[in-house]
C-alpha cells in the first residue's frame, strides 16, 4: 500500500543533526503506513551515509546518495522517488512536532481543490530543547491566521506540502539555483501565476534547530542577493519586488565599504548597546550586503 504522504529531506554533510532529526517522525501521531520519508543524500562526507545505511526505523525510509548538484536537484530527485499522492518538504534540521504529517495529509484530504500548504515553522533563537516560546520566531513574519492565503514568497521549503502531480507538471524546483536557495520562491511564483493557491497551515509545526548569529546573517546575505540575481534572470518582471530600483541602483554604489559612512554603520551603530542604533546597523548591513550580491553583476 502506498503511502499518503512522502516527506521529502535533501541534505548534505548533516550526519549529526539527522541523527536528532529522524527519531522525531518516530512519535507522529498518523499511522506509519500514512507516511514515508525520502533523504536524498548530495554525497555528504561527513558519516551521515553511514547512518542512513544502518538507520532502520518504524516508519517507511529510504534514502538515495547522488552527485552534489545543490539542494533543488536532491528535492527533485526525492519527490521523483516519492510513492504518496501528496509531498512534504523540509530540512534536515527541521525537527517535526508529533502530529506535523497528520496535519498535512488531513489539510489535503479536506481541500477541495489541489493547492500548497505552508506550515508553521519556528526559527530557534537557542539549541535548548526542548524550546521555549520566547526563543522562537516564526519563518512566516506576519503569523497570519491559520488558513490564510499567502503570497508565493511564503513557499518556504522547510515546511511545505503539495500534491505530487502538482510538483511534477509544473517541472519542479529550476536546478539553475545552486547556492543560498530562493529556488522554492521560484516555483512558488510559477505555481500562483497558475492559480494554485498557497494557505498557511498554523497546525503543521516544525523547529528550525539551527542559530545563525546576526554576523553570519548578515555575510549571507550576498549569497541571498546572488540567487535573487538568478530568479530576476528567470523572471525580469519581478525586479522591483526584489530590490532592484532606481534608488537602489543610485544608492549602492555610492556607499563605499572603505568610506567614513559603512566604517560608521558598522564599527559604531551594529556594535552599539543602544537598540535603535543597533537594529539600524544590522538593517543597514543586511541590505548592502544583500544588494552586493544583485546588483554587482547586474548593474
Amino acid at each position: 500500500m502506498s503511502p499518503k504522504i512522502s516527506v521529502v529531506i535533501g541534505s548534505y554533510n548533516q550526519g549529526d543533526i539527522l541523527k536528532k532529526v529522524l527519531p522525531f517522525y518516530e512519535k507522529q501521531t498518523c499511522h506509519t503506513d500514512d507516511f514515508e520519508v525520502i533523504i536524498v543524500d548530495s554525497t555528504s562526507q561527513d558519516g551521515a551515509q553511514d547512518f542512513l545505511k544502518s538507520y532502520q526505523p518504524n516508519f517507511t525510509f529510504r534514502y538515495h546518495i547522488q552527485e552534489n548538484k545543490g539542494k533543488a536537484s536532491a528535492r527533485n530527485k526525492g519527490v521523483e522517488l516519492a510513492r504518496g499522492e501528496y509531498i512534504l518538504i523540509t530540512d534536515g534540521d527541521m525537527i517535526p512536532d508529533k502530529s506535523l504529517v497528520e496535519e498535512h495529509i488531513k489539510a489535503h484530504q479536506l481541500s477541495p481543490s489541489p493547492c500548497s500548504f505552508e506550515g508553521l515553522a519556528w526559527n530557534l533563537e537557542s539549541l535548548v530543547w526542548p524550546p521555549q516560546r520566547e526563543t522562537m520566531k516564526a519563518q512566516v513574519g506576519k503569523h497570519p491566521k491559520d488558513m490564510s492565503k499567502l503570497g508565493w514568497y511564503y513557499f518556504l521549503t522547510g515546511n511545505i506540502s503539495l500534491p505530487k502531480s502538482i510538483f511534477m507538471s509544473n517541472k519542479g524546483f529550476n536546478e539553475i539555483f545552486m547556492g543560498y536557495g530562493w529556488e522554492d520562491l521560484e516555483l512558488g511564483y510559477r505555481l500562483e501565476k497558475k492559480s494554485i493557491p498557497l494557505y498557511y497551515l498554523k497546525s503543521a509545526v516544525n523547529y528550525h534547530y539551527h542559530v545563525i548569529t546576526k554576523e553570519e546573517e548578515i555575510e549571507r546575505n550576498i549569497n541571498k542577493g546572488k540567487s535573487a540575481q538568478t530568479l530576476l534572470k528567470l523572471h525580469p518582471e519581478l525586479k522591483l519586488f526584489l530590490g532592484l530600483n532606481p534608488i537602489s541602483k543610485f544608492i549602492f554604489p555610492r556607499i563605499k565599504e572603505t568610506g567614513c559612512l559603512y566604517k560608521w554603520i558598522k564599527m559604531s551603530c551594529f556594535p552599539s548597546s543602544n537598540s535603535l542604533k543597533h537594529k539600524f546597523g544590522y538593517w543597514f548591513l543586511k541590505e548592502y550586503n544583500y544588494l552586493k550580491g544583485l546588483i554587482e553583476k547586474v548593474g
